[in-house]
């Protein structure tokens, strides 16, 4: 508070001073309201950049999906997002609440909301083999508050929001489109955030059926607090050097 009291002080001395000069080199009427008005304008745009600065201003990045082995035979397919919240404001703030949109081949018309269920402690989930367990499951998910200028990596399982109304949703080969939603103390409404797609292909469809989990990894982005958080857990197969070579041109 004290610093910035100073610097509005300091604004408004150097713009009375250059008024004074002027008044000085070109005597004219009005330089004292040109000098205060001038400091005016530099005031507000002082107090638009602190407040931008203290800000909350939340931010997600994503890309990788898992498909979890089923709990059961023939169970629905649930999407385990590993997700990177970073803030690059100083103010803290809550994230209230993220949602997962998901469209297939394009067809808006049958695009299904799904909503967080449970937070996934990937060491336990490897340690059960990839299969989701009430030991490894945190639920329900809910609110955390994201400090600032910090980030912070959570494992996100997703579920259909709407069951009744909705087909039960099944792996099967195609185009997969996700969209990650988050409302937060920030906005008064869910902001979209990150957008991405995976093409899920035939040996997906028969590792899921045999029962095995999936990887849909994008190489050309990096979730460090993610992956770093179980630095030495082999949760991702790892790229190839053809992949490698294409995502580094």
């Amino acid at each position: 508070m004290r610093k910035t009291v100073l610097i509005i002080a300091a604004i408004v001395a150097v713009s009375l001073a250059l008024a004074t000069w002027l008044g000085q080199a070109l005597p004219q009427p009005g330089l004292l309201a040109l000098g205060l008005a001038t400091a005016a304008v530099c005031i507000a745009v002082f107090g638009v950049l602190k407040a931008g600065l203290l800000e909350f201003t939340p931010e997600v990045l994503a890309g990788d999906v898992i498909v979890p082995r089923p709990s059961r035979a023939g169970g629905d397919v649930k999407l385990l997002l590993p997700l990177q919240f970073s803030n690059s404001g100083s103010a803290d703030g809550i994230v209230e609440w993220v949602a997962l949109r998901l469209t297939i081949d394009g067809d808006i018309q049958r695009s299904v909301l799904l909503s967080p269920v449970a937070e996934v402690d990937m060491q336990r989930f490897i340690q059960a083999k990839r299969r989701l367990d009430d030991q490894n499951c945190i639920e329900p998910f809910t609110a955390f508050p994201l400090e600032g200028r910090r980030s912070l990596a959570k494992f996100v399982l997703f579920d259909l929001a709407e069951k009744p109304r909705n087909e039960p949703l099944r792996l099967r080969s195609g185009r997969w489109s996700f969209e990650v939603f988050v409302k937060s103390t920030a906005n008064r409404s869910p902001k979209l955030e990150r957008s991405f797609e995976h093409v899920v292909e035939k040996k997906h469809v028969d590792e899921f059926a045999a029962d095995t989990p999936v990887y849909l990894i994008n190489y050309q982005i990096t979730l460090p607090s993610a992956r770093r958080e179980i630095a030495g857990a082999e949760w991702m197969p790892r790229a190839t050097n053809s992949v490698r070579a294409g995502a580094a041109r």
